[in-house]
Protein backbone atom coordinates (compact mmCIF):
# COMPACT_ATOMS: atom_id res chain seq x y z
CA UNK A 1 0.00 0.00 0.00
CA UNK A 2 2.85 2.15 0.86
CA UNK A 3 4.77 1.15 -2.05
CA UNK A 4 1.61 2.06 -4.63
CA UNK A 5 1.57 5.54 -2.59
CA UNK A 6 5.34 6.83 -3.21
CA UNK A 7 4.79 5.38 -6.97
CA UNK A 8 1.13 7.67 -7.43
CA UNK A 9 3.41 10.24 -5.88
CA UNK A 10 6.45 10.33 -8.13
CA UNK A 11 3.70 9.61 -11.65
CA UNK A 12 2.43 12.86 -10.59
CA UNK A 13 5.25 14.44 -10.18
CA UNK A 14 6.76 13.36 -13.35
CA UNK A 15 3.15 14.57 -14.72
CA UNK A 16 3.51 17.85 -13.45
CA UNK A 17 6.91 18.60 -14.61
CA UNK A 18 6.36 17.07 -18.12
CA UNK A 19 3.07 19.78 -18.50
CA UNK A 20 5.21 22.40 -17.21
CA UNK A 21 8.14 22.10 -19.59
CA UNK A 22 5.49 21.75 -22.48
CA UNK A 23 3.67 25.05 -21.33
CA UNK A 24 7.35 26.67 -21.42
CA UNK A 25 8.02 25.67 -24.77
CA UNK A 26 4.41 27.18 -26.29
CA UNK A 27 4.96 30.36 -24.38
CA UNK A 28 8.58 30.76 -26.09
CA UNK A 29 7.11 29.71 -29.41
CA UNK A 30 4.13 31.90 -29.02
CA UNK A 31 6.58 34.83 -27.98
CA UNK A 32 8.96 34.11 -31.13
CA UNK A 33 5.70 34.32 -33.31
CA UNK A 34 4.82 37.09 -32.71
CA UNK A 35 8.13 38.73 -32.71
CA UNK A 36 8.52 37.32 -35.97
CA UNK A 37 4.84 38.15 -37.53
CA UNK A 38 5.91 42.25 -35.58
CA UNK A 39 9.35 41.97 -38.23
CA UNK A 40 7.11 41.31 -41.01
CA UNK A 41 4.77 44.17 -40.14
CA UNK A 42 7.25 46.36 -40.47
CA UNK A 43 7.81 48.27 -43.77
CA UNK A 44 11.12 49.92 -44.24
CA UNK A 45 11.63 52.94 -46.38
CA UNK A 46 14.94 53.49 -47.22
CA UNK A 47 16.48 56.85 -49.04
CA UNK A 48 17.42 56.46 -52.90
CA UNK A 49 19.18 58.35 -55.59
CA UNK A 50 17.36 60.16 -57.70
CA UNK A 51 17.92 62.95 -60.43
CA UNK A 52 18.15 66.43 -60.27
CA UNK A 53 17.40 69.28 -63.01
CA UNK A 54 17.21 72.90 -62.00
CA UNK A 55 16.93 76.29 -64.02
CA UNK A 56 17.24 78.88 -61.25
CA UNK A 57 18.93 81.32 -64.31
CA UNK A 58 15.11 81.91 -65.79
CA UNK A 59 13.86 85.34 -66.06
CA UNK A 60 10.75 83.83 -65.80
CA UNK A 61 9.32 81.20 -63.12
CA UNK A 62 12.16 78.91 -61.67
CA UNK A 63 11.98 75.48 -61.31
CA UNK A 64 13.67 72.27 -60.12
CA UNK A 65 12.91 68.62 -61.46
CA UNK A 66 13.32 65.36 -59.35
CA UNK A 67 13.17 62.16 -61.15
CA UNK A 68 13.24 58.35 -60.31
CA UNK A 69 11.88 55.56 -62.30
CA UNK A 70 8.71 56.54 -63.67
CA UNK A 71 7.86 58.91 -61.09
CA UNK A 72 8.99 63.12 -61.37
CA UNK A 73 7.89 65.89 -59.42
CA UNK A 74 8.77 69.26 -60.64
CA UNK A 75 8.84 71.97 -58.71
CA UNK A 76 7.74 76.17 -59.82
CA UNK A 77 8.84 78.97 -57.34
CA UNK A 78 6.75 81.94 -57.52
CA UNK A 79 7.99 84.11 -55.00
CA UNK A 80 8.27 82.88 -51.86
CA UNK A 81 6.00 80.20 -52.76
CA UNK A 82 6.43 76.63 -54.03
CA UNK A 83 4.25 74.62 -55.96
CA UNK A 84 4.77 70.71 -57.01
CA UNK A 85 3.32 68.81 -59.71
CA UNK A 86 3.35 64.93 -59.35
CA UNK A 87 3.64 62.99 -62.41
CA UNK A 88 4.10 58.87 -62.93
CA UNK A 89 4.54 57.49 -66.50
CA UNK A 90 4.59 60.96 -67.62
CA UNK A 91 0.90 61.16 -66.06
CA UNK A 92 0.13 63.65 -63.97
CA UNK A 93 -1.17 62.31 -60.53
CA UNK A 94 -1.25 65.77 -58.78
CA UNK A 95 -1.22 69.39 -60.86
CA UNK A 96 0.77 72.34 -58.72
CA UNK A 97 -0.34 71.62 -55.51
CA UNK A 98 1.06 74.39 -52.61
CA UNK A 99 4.07 72.75 -50.43
CA UNK A 100 6.28 73.63 -47.71
CA UNK A 101 9.72 73.83 -49.02
CA UNK A 102 12.71 76.16 -47.47
CA UNK A 103 14.64 77.52 -50.31
CA UNK A 104 14.88 81.61 -48.86
CA UNK A 105 15.18 81.88 -44.98
CA UNK A 106 18.23 81.78 -44.03
CA UNK A 107 19.05 79.28 -47.12
CA UNK A 108 19.23 79.74 -50.98
CA UNK A 109 17.79 77.51 -54.28
CA UNK A 110 21.08 75.51 -54.39
CA UNK A 111 21.56 74.65 -50.69
CA UNK A 112 17.70 73.56 -49.90
CA UNK A 113 17.99 71.47 -53.31
CA UNK A 114 21.32 69.48 -51.92
CA UNK A 115 18.94 68.64 -48.65
CA UNK A 116 16.10 67.04 -50.19
CA UNK A 117 15.44 63.40 -49.67
CA UNK A 118 13.56 60.71 -51.30
CA UNK A 119 12.66 57.50 -49.24
CA UNK A 120 11.21 54.34 -50.95
CA UNK A 121 9.93 50.72 -50.81
CA UNK A 122 9.77 49.67 -54.37
CA UNK A 123 7.76 46.60 -53.31
CA UNK A 124 4.34 48.46 -52.43
CA UNK A 125 5.60 51.28 -54.54
CA UNK A 126 5.35 54.20 -51.69
CA UNK A 127 7.16 56.30 -50.25
CA UNK A 128 8.02 60.03 -48.46
CA UNK A 129 9.38 62.95 -50.49
CA UNK A 130 11.51 64.85 -47.48
CA UNK A 131 12.08 68.55 -48.05
CA UNK A 132 13.85 71.13 -45.85
CA UNK A 133 11.89 73.12 -43.82
CA UNK A 134 11.80 76.56 -42.00
CA UNK A 135 14.19 75.90 -38.97
CA UNK A 136 15.74 78.46 -36.31
CA UNK A 137 18.29 75.89 -34.80
CA UNK A 138 17.91 72.20 -35.70
CA UNK A 139 17.33 70.97 -39.29
CA UNK A 140 13.53 70.66 -40.14
CA UNK A 141 12.14 67.81 -42.84
CA UNK A 142 8.32 68.69 -44.30
CA UNK A 143 6.87 65.15 -44.78
CA UNK A 144 4.92 64.35 -48.36
CA UNK A 145 3.86 60.78 -48.51
CA UNK A 146 2.76 59.31 -51.88
CA UNK A 147 1.96 56.36 -53.95
CA UNK A 148 0.07 55.82 -57.32
CA UNK A 149 -2.82 57.84 -56.57
CA UNK A 150 -1.61 61.08 -54.62
CA UNK A 151 0.98 63.22 -52.88
CA UNK A 152 0.07 63.96 -49.20
CA UNK A 153 1.43 66.49 -46.76
CA UNK A 154 2.01 64.31 -43.74
CA UNK A 155 3.72 66.19 -41.53
CA UNK A 156 6.63 67.59 -40.08
CA UNK A 157 9.88 65.75 -38.77
CA UNK A 158 12.71 66.83 -36.38
CA UNK A 159 15.15 66.50 -33.02
CA UNK A 160 16.18 68.59 -30.53
CA UNK A 161 19.71 66.95 -30.00
CA UNK A 162 22.32 67.88 -32.92
CA UNK A 163 24.15 64.73 -32.60
CA UNK A 164 20.72 63.24 -33.95
CA UNK A 165 20.28 64.89 -37.04
CA UNK A 166 22.34 66.68 -39.82
CA UNK A 167 20.72 68.21 -43.23
CA UNK A 168 23.83 65.95 -45.19
CA UNK A 169 25.37 63.52 -42.48
CA UNK A 170 22.86 60.59 -41.47
CA UNK A 171 20.80 58.68 -43.63
CA UNK A 172 16.92 58.66 -43.04
CA UNK A 173 14.43 55.74 -42.94
CA UNK A 174 11.15 55.27 -42.59
CA UNK A 175 9.18 52.59 -40.39
CA UNK A 176 5.66 51.81 -41.61
CA UNK A 177 4.01 49.55 -39.03
CA UNK A 178 -0.26 49.36 -40.31
CA UNK A 179 -1.40 53.18 -40.24
CA UNK A 180 1.54 54.11 -38.56
CA UNK A 181 4.88 55.57 -39.38
CA UNK A 182 8.56 56.60 -37.24
CA UNK A 183 11.39 58.29 -38.68
CA UNK A 184 14.94 58.18 -37.75
CA UNK A 185 18.51 58.99 -38.77
CA UNK A 186 20.74 56.18 -39.26
CA UNK A 187 24.80 56.72 -38.94
CA UNK A 188 26.42 53.32 -39.36
CA UNK A 189 29.81 54.70 -39.30
CA UNK A 190 28.83 55.33 -35.19
CA UNK A 191 26.29 52.85 -35.24
CA UNK A 192 23.94 55.55 -33.78
CA UNK A 193 20.15 55.34 -34.67
CA UNK A 194 17.77 58.60 -33.10
CA UNK A 195 14.03 58.83 -33.62
CA UNK A 196 12.57 61.53 -34.97
CA UNK A 197 9.52 63.61 -33.46
CA UNK A 198 6.78 64.49 -35.10
CA UNK A 199 5.86 68.03 -35.08
CA UNK A 200 2.67 70.28 -36.40
CA UNK A 201 2.53 70.97 -40.04
CA UNK A 202 3.12 74.58 -41.62
CA UNK A 203 0.32 76.82 -42.24
CA UNK A 204 0.69 77.60 -46.43
CA UNK A 205 -0.71 80.91 -47.82
CA UNK A 206 -3.60 79.87 -50.12
CA UNK A 207 -5.14 83.37 -49.92
CA UNK A 208 -3.09 83.75 -53.52
CA UNK A 209 -3.27 80.30 -54.73
CA UNK A 210 -5.10 81.16 -58.17
CA UNK A 211 -3.21 84.23 -58.99
CA UNK A 212 -0.01 81.73 -58.52
CA UNK A 213 -1.80 78.89 -60.71
CA UNK A 214 -2.70 81.60 -63.18
CA UNK A 215 1.26 82.92 -63.53
CA UNK A 216 2.70 78.87 -63.70
CA UNK A 217 0.28 78.44 -66.38
CA UNK A 218 1.13 82.06 -68.32
CA UNK A 219 4.86 80.57 -67.94
CA UNK A 220 4.03 77.15 -69.66
CA UNK A 221 2.07 78.30 -72.37
CA UNK A 222 4.85 80.69 -73.54
CA UNK A 223 7.21 77.90 -73.42
CA UNK A 224 5.31 75.99 -76.03
CA UNK A 225 4.48 79.15 -77.97
CA UNK A 226 8.26 79.77 -78.26
CA UNK A 227 9.37 77.11 -79.59
CA UNK A 228 9.20 77.79 -83.18
CA UNK A 229 11.72 80.82 -82.67
CA UNK A 230 15.07 80.13 -82.16
CA UNK A 231 16.72 81.41 -78.92
CA UNK A 232 19.47 84.07 -78.99
CA UNK A 233 19.26 88.56 -78.98
CA UNK A 234 17.60 90.19 -81.39
CA UNK A 235 18.93 94.03 -82.48
CA UNK A 236 17.02 96.55 -83.93
CA UNK A 237 18.53 97.19 -87.45
CA UNK A 238 16.49 100.52 -88.01
CA UNK A 239 18.61 103.22 -88.38
CA UNK A 240 16.82 105.54 -86.43
CA UNK A 241 17.12 103.59 -83.32
CA UNK A 242 20.61 103.12 -83.85
CA UNK A 243 21.55 105.62 -80.52
CA UNK A 244 18.74 103.12 -78.17
CA UNK A 245 20.42 99.91 -78.21
CA UNK A 246 17.01 98.59 -78.80
CA UNK A 247 17.02 94.52 -78.24
CA UNK A 248 14.43 91.32 -78.06
CA UNK A 249 16.47 88.45 -76.17
CA UNK A 250 14.33 85.30 -76.42
CA UNK A 251 15.07 82.36 -74.10
CA UNK A 252 13.22 79.27 -73.56
CA UNK A 253 10.76 80.53 -71.69
CA UNK A 254 11.20 84.27 -71.75
CA UNK A 255 11.36 87.35 -73.88
CA UNK A 256 13.34 90.35 -72.29
CA UNK A 257 13.10 93.83 -74.14
CA UNK A 258 16.08 95.87 -73.72
CA UNK A 259 16.75 99.56 -74.40
CA UNK A 260 20.65 100.10 -73.34
CA UNK A 261 21.58 103.23 -75.49
CA UNK A 262 24.64 103.49 -77.79
CA UNK A 263 27.20 103.64 -74.76
CA UNK A 264 26.06 100.14 -73.71
CA UNK A 265 24.41 101.59 -70.47
CA UNK A 266 21.26 99.95 -69.60
CA UNK A 267 17.93 102.51 -69.77
CA UNK A 268 15.01 100.41 -69.45
CA UNK A 269 14.35 96.50 -69.34
CA UNK A 270 11.21 94.54 -69.39
CA UNK A 271 9.76 91.12 -69.01
CA UNK A 272 7.24 90.08 -71.73
CA UNK A 273 5.12 87.46 -71.86
CA UNK A 274 2.85 85.54 -74.84
CA UNK A 275 -0.50 85.99 -74.71
CA UNK A 276 -1.70 84.28 -78.26
CA UNK A 277 -0.56 83.66 -81.68
CA UNK A 278 -2.13 84.39 -84.48
CA UNK A 279 -1.18 83.50 -88.21
CA UNK A 280 2.39 83.53 -87.54
CA UNK A 281 2.56 86.39 -85.13
CA UNK A 282 3.06 86.19 -81.53
CA UNK A 283 1.05 88.82 -79.83
CA UNK A 284 3.51 90.01 -76.34
CA UNK A 285 2.16 91.91 -73.27
CA UNK A 286 4.00 93.85 -70.71
CA UNK A 287 5.11 91.75 -67.92
CA UNK A 288 6.96 92.98 -65.15
CA UNK A 289 10.08 95.63 -64.85
CA UNK A 290 13.32 94.68 -64.96
CA UNK A 291 15.52 97.63 -64.81
CA UNK A 292 14.77 101.23 -65.36
CA UNK A 293 11.26 103.19 -65.55
CA UNK A 294 8.14 101.28 -66.38
CA UNK A 295 7.08 104.45 -68.35
CA UNK A 296 3.80 103.15 -70.92
CA UNK A 297 5.10 99.83 -71.21
CA UNK A 298 2.44 98.32 -69.35
CA UNK A 299 -0.73 100.90 -70.56
CA UNK A 300 -1.29 99.32 -74.06
CA UNK A 301 -3.16 96.33 -74.62
CA UNK A 302 -0.13 95.00 -76.56
CA UNK A 303 3.64 95.82 -76.38
CA UNK A 304 3.42 94.86 -79.93
CA UNK A 305 4.03 91.50 -81.87
CA UNK A 306 6.52 89.38 -83.63
CA UNK A 307 6.98 87.24 -86.22
CA UNK A 308 10.27 84.87 -87.22
CA UNK A 309 11.28 85.03 -90.98
CA UNK A 310 14.33 84.13 -92.92
CA UNK A 311 16.72 84.81 -89.54
CA UNK A 312 14.98 87.86 -88.58
CA UNK A 313 12.40 88.91 -86.22
CA UNK A 314 9.63 91.50 -87.74
CA UNK A 315 8.74 93.44 -85.19
CA UNK A 316 5.71 95.35 -84.70
CA UNK A 317 4.83 97.69 -81.75
CA UNK A 318 2.50 100.31 -80.32
CA UNK A 319 4.58 100.94 -77.85
CA UNK A 320 8.15 101.64 -80.17
CA UNK A 321 5.48 104.05 -82.12
CA UNK A 322 4.64 105.65 -79.09
CA UNK A 323 8.24 106.49 -77.47
CA UNK A 324 10.54 106.73 -81.13
CA UNK A 325 7.54 107.03 -83.60
CA UNK A 326 8.49 103.63 -85.65
CA UNK A 327 5.90 100.97 -85.23
CA UNK A 328 7.54 98.29 -87.76
CA UNK A 329 10.76 97.35 -86.81
CA UNK A 330 13.69 94.29 -88.29
CA UNK A 331 15.65 92.82 -85.65
CA UNK A 332 18.51 90.21 -86.18
CA UNK A 333 21.43 88.53 -84.38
Amino acid sequence: MVKNSIILKVSTIFLLIFFTLSSCKESHTTKKELSTNFKKENIIFSEISFNKKSDYQSTNLKNLVLTFKNISYTLKFVEDRTYLQYKLDNKIVTDWQQISYNFNYDSSYEDAEKNIRILYNSGINKGFLLLPGYTEEYPVFNVYSFDKNRITYLENISTDDPNCLGFSKEKIEAIGLGNDTSFRTVNNQKERRCLLKKEKKDDLNTQIFETDIQKIKESTSSIKKLISIPSGEYFATNEQLDDYGISLKIEKDSIIYTESGNMGKLYNQYLLKVDKTVDGKTFLKYSQLMNGYTGDADKLLYFGNIKYNQGQLLFESEYMEKKYGIKNIILKK
